[in-house]
């Protein structure tokens, strides 16, 4: 797959811990570190913690349909359903499927009002991927759940990580390999177009 492989890779992310990052392509990524590892970015979201108790509570550990995923052993399907969950319950879902921008906006700078550098690179990494998030328009519907929440997290998490504040960052080899990587595949990704 040639679109969103950065964002993609980042919905994988969400879902592993490594205790290596090896890179050589975008294509060839082998389980990188866990983004908030390297990027202290705080993130204690009450809705999303009672999603995941709530659909792996929900989902059964065996499936017999084919076309529902079992979310306890496929974590992308898990942290797509966990993103929708989390929009309809704080209101950035709409019904139509499109996102509450405005609201999204207002509960970043709630969050980080303490913080105005983190405040302004939310808004700033919201607005970007917006943008990033509608070309991948293909994806917003897979399986049971509405996979465009988790691609706009993801697309958000990696701009911040990308932008990290030097007070935030943890300068690790590690770290500064996955920030390089997905430099270099939004450059990929920005050559394909």
């Amino acid at each position: 797959m040639k679109v969103g492989h950065s964002l993609i890779l980042v919905l994988v992310v969400f879902s592993s811990y490594a205790k290596s990052f090896n890179y050589t392509s975008c294509d060839q990524a082998k389980q990188p570190k866990f983004l908030s590892s390297c990027c202290d970015v705080q993130n204690h979201d009450k809705a999303i913690k009672a999603c995941r108790k709530s659909l792996l509570s929900n989902n059964s550990s065996s499936t017999s349909n084919k076309e529902t995923p079992n979310l306890k052993s496929d974590k992308v399907a898990l942290h797509a359903c966990i993103a929708e969950c989390s929009f309809k319950t704080n209101g950035f879902l709409l019904t139509n499927g499109s996102i509450n921008e405005e609201l999204l906006q207002k509960s970043y700078q709630q969050r980080y009002k303490n913080d105005q550098i983190m405040s302004q690179l939310m808004v700033k990494s919201l607005k970007s991927s917006l943008k990033r998030a509608q070309q991948l328009q293909w994806m917003h519907t897979k399986g049971e759940c509405n996979y465009y929440p988790a691609i706009l997290l993801a697309c958000i998490t990696e701009q911040v990580y990308v932008n990290c504040p030097a007070t935030k960052w943890k300068n690790t080899s590690d770290c500064t390999a996955m920030r390089k990587y997905l430099i270099a595949c939004d450059d990929v990704e920005s050559n394909r177009k």
